[in-house]
């Protein structure tokens, strides 16, 4: 008999300083859509859909989808609604495993540790026999809760995540070993009392070794089915929060406390090492001007990073590039959906007067400036890739702005994910033909424009740009924003169902 196999996302990366997130601005796919949209996408919902379907064993039961572009805390009111519509479902399908897309740092308005609290009622509603498989993001705030709610919960293991379809290809397979009654699960979680302040690629130092030696871990006994190492999102403010490493054995493993006790305490004694290091504007205009080859630069707004959780309404890029001594072209987005509205209203061709950008993040001020209307869209921009390929930039309605005749300023109804070549040259904007290009975004967007640009990273103000002491922390008791007088470590724990 075929095993019925539920799916679905709730994703979200929740800024816990930036403003909530509510109903409205958020997209909830149902039924055969939630299936159409998935297939061959480059994300954790995309992998676990082509490996069932790929299956001749499997009738798939589609639940609900919610790609939220990362924001602040989600209102509360719409995640119990979503919550009780994942319980009625589960209650009429009675499927034999649910698969899950979530990202591992979603909080509520009320509650800090969302996941854990709706893996806990998918549980208890889907019952003991039911196989639960979860792919994260790394970038998780990793809690008992999950791991004990959940069969199989594992990470991707990639910054920026060239790796979300394999991750939800590889819990298909671990499901699918569970309900076999092959592996039988067990974690054992440490953590470090700390966040990184930077360096949180996985191809550079320290993680690139730390991630090199999970793997021979990995490789050197087939009792290690997985090891997760999780960099704890900076700007979230959760009880016990920290690094993190989770060893998932098929059954009890006698070392498995003393090498996640290796990883939380290379973490603390290697923090240190956990800084970028970052150009300002005025330095990376200069080296724009300067640039040799034909490529543009792709410039990270580090402090207004829609993928990080800000707003995305900075201008401040957009302001030195207009007074820079030597004249430029460029391209970026500001989140402003009043100036997206007076476009509309004014139609192309139009020279409109605008107070661009700055009306959400505390930091910033509305820019004055004047601007042509070239384009005005409300259709939906989809992302090209690889990563996040497939998903829409969610946007929203849009509108091109030129101003001085130089830079190309397409202005968005909503934050979205600013990662990809395709929303600029969906708007009629070629990447190839600019000096720069602005991403909200630090690592996501580098494999996306392989090719085409090159990276720089800049140390902007705003939200998404992490200073210690800066975002202060109620709950939390982590290295460098608090004095950690105790024990740094998190003792292992052993969990299981």
């Amino acid at each position: 008999m075929k095993k019925r196999i539920a799916v679905g996302r709730l994703f979200h990366e929740s800024h816990g300083y930036a403003r909530p997130t509510m109903p409205e601005s958020i997209a909830v796919v149902r039924g055969d859509k939630l299936i159409e949209d998935a297939r061959g996408n480059g994300t954790t919902l995309g992998g676990i859909v082509d490996a069932l379907t790929a299956r001749h064993d499997v009738e798939l039961l589609p639940i609900s989808d919610s790609m939220i572009a990362p924001s602040g805390p989600i209102d509360h009111g719409f995640y119990v609604e979503q919550r009780c519509f994942w319980e009625d479902q589960l209650r009429r399908l009675e499927p034999d495993a649910v698969i899950i897309d979530l990202h591992g740092s979603m909080g509520t308005t009320e509650f800090e540790d969302a996941e854990g609290d709706f893996l806990a009622h998918i549980r208890a509603i889907a019952g003991e026999n039911v196989v639960i498989g979860v792919g994260l993001d790394l970038h998780a705030n990793i809690t008992p809760a999950m791991l004990t709610a959940a069969d199989i919960c594992i990470a991707c293991k990639q910054n920026p995540h060239d790796d979300y379809y394999d991750t939800g290809k590889r819990v298909v397979g671990l499901v699918f070993e569970v309900l076999a009654g092959r592996l039988h699960p067990v974690y054992t979680l440490a953590k470090a009392r700390m966040i990184t302040p930077g360096k949180l690629e996985t191809h550079l130092g320290p993680l690139k070794e730390m991630h090199g030696r999970a793997r021979a871990f990995e490789r050197s006994s087939s009792t290690i089915v997985d090891i997760s190492i999780y960099n704890a999102y900076r700007f979230g403010d959760y009880t016990d929060m920290g690094q993190a490493a989770v060893l998932l054995s098929n059954g009890l493993y006698p070392q498995a406390e003393e090498i996640v006790l290796q990883f939380a305490r290379e973490f603390w004694e290697r923090r240190e090492e956990f800084r970028d290091e970052l150009l300002t504007i005025g330095e990376a205009l200069d080296a724009v001007a300067e640039k040799t080859d034909r490529l543009p630069r792709a410039l990270a707004d580090l402090g207004d990073r829609t993928l990080a959780g800000a707003p995305g309404d900075s201008t401040l890029i957009l302001q030195a590039a207009i007074n820079y001594a030597r004249p430029l072209k460029g391209a970026m987005t500001v989140h402003d959906p009043e100036t997206v509205a007076q476009a509309h209203s004014v139609g192309v061709g139009a020279t409109v007067a605008m107070r661009l950008g700055g009306k959400m993040t505390p930091q910033y001020q509305p820019f004055d400036v004047e601007g042509v209307v070239r384009l005005i869209n409300r259709a939906d921009v989809k992302l090209f890739g690889p990563n996040f390929a497939g998903e829409s930039a969610g946007i929203g309605d849009t509108a091109l702005v030129e101003i001085d005749s130089r830079f190309q300023v397409i202005v968005t109804s909503k934050a979205g994910f600013i990662v990809d070549p395709n929303v600029f040259e969906f708007h009629g904007v070629p990447v190839s033909e600019q000096d720069f290009v602005v991403m909200k975004s630090q690592f996501h967007f580098n494999r996306n424009f392989n090719g085409l640009a090159t990276s720089l990273y800049i140390a902007t103000p705003g939200l998404a740009y992490y200073l210690p002491g800066v975002f202060a922390k109620r709950r939390a008791r982590v290295w460098p924003d608090t004095d950690v007088r105790d024990d740094p470590i998190i003792a292992p724990q052993v969990l299981h169902r």
